[in-house]
């Protein structure tokens, strides 16, 4: 292999090199080391160019994050590098079952490109469009390389929006054990574990091998709203003029029951009574309530329970992470190299899903039976009868007011009238505490690796194998509906109030732990070459030539629905849909999916880079990269221009321009069946409503029977089975700036950029089809009776996206003799612009700095978040460090500018939500042989998250902000030798 020297250059190369690295965090290893001379630093891969170089070269904004960085700043998963990086913006509530991913640009993790040494992992297998960053192995992580400019010239789909690139250890000697904890002030709940174990054996240099093998393991317990209640009190809200509204009667343990079924949303008639009311409704399951109308002038009073949300919701789920990582490297001799890398991870997040009832059409029906033959029946001895007002006959659903007191609910009072009636009821398995489904993922990757030098070219060659798998499975809180029932219908079960101890048992014989109800898998496989050579000599250096071939093969797997619940029809044939689709089941809460296929397709690509240093201040890069994909049937071409220019050793100056695109995924493409989901709704032609996306505030058109068309349970697919229309997005962007030493160890770095997409692929959202039914009259397909059968949602070339923004770095570096070395730097993005349509030709609608409900704003990003993406106009990190001797320390500040509330809640003003500051403080220690102690406070100021009277929030702001509020860190590191 060719080994190319870096001749002596001006300072600011290798302070560029420097600052992008970021290689002066408090807990460098060589932070206060003599530097090593310039002639001795080699060229290297840098993300976002075939050709190896010094980092401080490239004409690509490239930021390097190394893990001693990461560890100083109070990160205890990659998760916090990807909320904090500026570059990043938040989607949603950070709160995805598929871990967290990264955002570039805030262009959504489909079109941000996740690699694992320059290589591609298998995506995860359920959208088949991101990797999370939870499969990455930390402990034997060197750095994180953030491209933050659109890449598809050399890596191809999904970098229009950036690179990041997570660099593992070249090579290990010795061994490494770590243990980390992250403590909430409060209690230990929400706290996160973990420890980590590195050995390697071998000498690159003097024994020509080297092998090396990591694991890591991490857990997080979740937390629960009633661990931060002060975040969730609604009386406290309502003095900060938020308005909280009282709630419903939602589905409770402790069940409101009346004399007629259920529709799916809870019909009027199902929950009039509730003997808990006047006690309480037995904490912590329930809450007492007067019905959300109960403020309304005049009032409308609906006594009754509801489900206590401080139980019941999480805030954070949980999750376990283990990595496993090994690489072995040989030399052979002469220049030439050969490597194996072989990961293995898998983790699992604890989703939870609150209590769950029986109110899908997936369910055999929406409510349960008591029968008066039971114990539990109101009346018979255990639960009480209720007083009510008005008529009293007991018979068939009549169903007299409720008495509450005599102001309330005057009139007179007598006890209900049962009359052995049958009781009909919605109810939820409270003792069983909040469902959480465990959403397990696993990332296996082998790549074999060459590179070595014959006839004068550089080869680097590679095969690579990745597979990944997603298991979806109920983990606790979920039951059979039919079990269930018959412990009603023999009086095991108690809807109304706390069960006995048969009732318990028999609850946890009915719950269904740990059933795998979806699975999918994901396979890439691909065999690359990139040959590299130096054609002539120019005035600042070689022209070199770098040629690369790829070719791919992605492959999707999804598993048939498991059939041991799904229910039988009178013919014995299982109860599925024409498309496969499971039409019932008695899981109480979730529904067995999938449709056995198998899909795949080939890409088939070549990249030509060429780097020309013109000149001493002069260099130019072009790049050009071909792709075809077999189910596309088509090939798109992404051209790269970047000009680098340093007049002086003070200032560097550079640009780049390129095009990009986005393949549809496998998925999009080719997905064998519907995705089906429910919604309860007004049909906006037969039961139209001045506020259609309000169900139940509709009228129903003549002729049209109510029930049917107004506040009616309605499918709508998110996926559809045909998408050949579907083709790639395509992007233009550019970038302009540089890097700037006005005095001597102070590094500025400063980048303006621009992108464009068109084509962009999005679903349409059900708001749109419910304000507007005309225009997309053929998206509601209906039935012969002329009610929706099911509305289309799914994917589609809709609109555009025009963004433009600025990166600004900065790091100075202070020596003294006496009192160590200081580092200050700071890392932010400011944007300009971010404007998109939701379909070709609309509307752009503004999206930096602002909140919103409207749901045109999850257009961007529809399947990855149900709520509006977050565009701060400025975000930063900044930290100060110092090191002397063997004790270092660091303060860092995460930093988010405010935003303008535009759709508070009804009968607020509260439209202001401020910036949010966080602070993180650490000291090391590493005095003691072989040992290194980090002692840290992650959020010290005890911040949290800011108010917003936004109706997808809770009057807090949770996305993106610490909800642990102060917590405490360490971590100890033995090297045994």
């Amino acid at each position: 292999m060719t080994s190319n020297r870096l001749p002596a250059t001006a300072r600011l190369s290798l302070c560029a090199a420097a600052v992008l690295s970021l290689v002066h965090g408090a807990h460098a290893q060589a932070a206060d080391a003599p530097a090593t001379p310039v002639n001795t630093i080699e060229r290297i891969s840098v993300t976002g160019s075939s050709i190896k170089r010094l980092a401080g070269e490239t004409a690509l904004p490239v930021s390097v994050n190394k893990s001693e960085e990461l560890e100083a700043r109070g990160h205890t998963e990659l998760k916090d590098l990807l909320l904090e990086l500026p570059q990043s913006q938040s989607l949603g509530t950070n709160s995805g079952a598929a871990g967290p991913v990264l955002n570039l640009r805030g262009l959504g993790p489909m079109r941000t490109l996740t690699l694992l040494n320059g290589r591609r992992l298998a995506n995860e297998p359920l959208q088949d469009q991101y990797v999370s960053a939870n499969v990455i192995p930390r402990i034997a992580l060197d750095r994180a390389e953030t491209l933050r400019d659109g890449a598809s010239s050399i890596y191809g789909s999904d970098a229009i929006g950036g690179v990041q690139n997570f660099v593992t250890k070249d090579s290990f000697q010795g061994a490494k054990i770590k243990v980390e904890l992250n403590a909430p002030r409060r209690s230990s709940v929400g706290q996160t574990n973990a420890i980590g174990f590195i050995a390697g054996i071998g000498d690159l240099a003097a024994d020509g091998w080297n092998v090396y093998g990591a694991y890591d393991f991490q857990s997080k317990g979740a937390l629960m709203q009633g661990d931060r209640p002060e975040l969730f009190d609604g009386s406290a809200l309502n003095q900060l003029g938020l308005l909280v509204a009282p709630s419903a009667k939602n589905q409770s343990p402790i069940a409101n029951y009346g004399f007629a079924p259920a529709s799916a949303s809870g019909g009027a008639n199902n929950n009039n009574y509730n003997s808990s009311f006047a006690t309480g409704c037995v904490a912590p399951y329930s809450l007492p309530t007067l019905g959300a109308a109960s403020l309304n002038t005049p009032p409308t009073y609906a006594p009754g329970c509801y489900r206590d949300p401080n139980f019941f919701t999480a805030v954070s789920d949980g999750s376990e992470i283990t990595n496993m990582f090994g690489k072995a490297t040989m030399n052979l001799g002469q220049g030439h190299r050969i490597s194996a890398e072989l990961l293995h991870s898998a983790f699992t997040v604890k989703k939870y899903r609150g209590m769950q009832i029986n109110s899908s059409s997936n369910e055999p029906v929406t409510y349960y039976t008591i029968p008066s033959t039971s114990k539990f029946y109101p009346g018979k001895g255990i639960t009480p009868l209720v007083n009510v007002i008005g008529s009293n006959t007991g018979l068939g659903t009549n169903s007299p007011t409720m008495f509450i007191d005599p102001v309330k609910t005057p009139g007179v009072v007598s006890p209900l009238n049962m009359n052995n009636r049958t009781v009909y009821f919605q109810w939820g398995p409270g003792e069983l505490g909040s469902a959480y489904r465990n959403d397990e993922q696993v990332n296996d990757r082998l790549v074999l690796a060459a590179e070595g030098s014959v006839w004068n070219w550089d080869y680097r060659v590679g095969l690579n194998y990745g597979h990944s798998q997603r298991n979806t499975a109920t983990g606790g809180g979920y039951i059979l509906f039919s079990k269930a029932q018959e412990g009603f219908t023999n009086g095991i079960l108690n809807p109304f109030g706390p069960q006995d101890a048969a009732g318990l048992e028999y609850l946890k014989s009915i719950e269904l732990r740990d059933y795998v109800y979806r699975k999918n898998e994901a396979f890439n496989k691909s065999v690359d070459a990139t040959l590299t050579r130096e054609l002539m000599q120019l005035g600042g250096g070689p022209l070199t030539l770098a040629v690369t071939g790829e070719l791919r093969r992605d492959e999707a797997k999804v598993h048939a629905a498991p059939l041991d619940y799904v229910a039988k029809l009178p013919n014995g044939n299982y109860n599925i849909s024409s498309a496969g689709v499971v039409v019932k089941d008695d899981i109480v809460g979730e529904n067995p999916t999938g449709v056995a296929a198998k899909l795949h397709r080939n890409i088939k690509s070549a990249v030509i880079e060429l780097d020309a240093p013109l000149t001493k201040q002069w260099s130019v890069n072009g790049a050009v990269r071909s792709d075809t994909y077999s189910d596309l049937k088509t090939t798109t071409v992404n051209p790269k221009l970047s000009v680098r220019f340093q007049p002086t050793t003070e200032v560097m100056l550079r640009a780049s321009a390129n095009t990009g695109f986005r393949a549809p995924s496998i998925m999009d493409i080719q997905n064998p069946t519907p995705e089906v989901r429910q919604i309860v709704m007004d049909d906006p032609v037969l039961c139209p409503s001045p506020t259609p996306l309000i169900a139940g505030s509709g009228t129903a058109a003549p002729n049209t029977d109510p029930v049917k068309v107004c506040n009616a349970t309605t499918d709508y697919w998110t996926k559809s089975p045909d998408n050949s229309h579907l083709k790639p997005e395509k992007s233009k962007g550019w970038a302009v700036g540089g890097a700037f030493e006005p005095v001597r160890g102070l590094l500025v770095t400063v980048d303006y950029w621009s992108v464009k997409l068109n084509d962009v692929l999005g679903a349409l959202t059900l708001a749109e089809v419910q304000q507007q039914p005309g225009k997309y009259s053929a998206n509601i397909l209906r039935k012969a009776d002329g009610t929706i059968d099911h509305i289309l949602t799914s994917q589609a070339n809709r609109g555009d996206m025009d963004m433009r923004g600025l990166d600004v770095a900065a790091t100075y570096q202070l020596r003294t003799n006496s009192w160590g070395v200081f580092n200050f730097k700071l890392d932010g993005t400011y944007y300009d612009k971010y404007a998109f349509s939701v379909e070709k030709g609309g509307e752009m609608l503004q999206d930096v700095g602002i909140l919103t409900t409207d749901a045109r704003y999850t257009g961007p990003n529809a399947g990855l978040a149900t709520t509006q993406q977050i565009i701060y106009r400025w975000k930063h990190t900044a930290a100060v460090n110092w090191r002397l001797g063997n004790w270092s320390t660091q303060l860092s500040q995460r930093y988010s500018s405010g935003l303008t509330d535009l759709t508070p809640r009804a009968g607020s003003t509260y439209t202001d939500v401020k910036p949010y500051k966080q602070y993180n403080v650490s000291a090391a220690f590493s005095g003691i042989k072989n040992v290194k102690l980090v002692f840290g406070i992650n959020n010290l100021t005890n911040v949290y998250p800011v108010l917003t009277a936004n109706g997808n929030y809770n009057g807090y702001l949770t996305s993106g902000a610490d909800i642990l509020g102060r917590s405490y860190r360490f971590s100890a590191e033995y090297t045994f030798f």
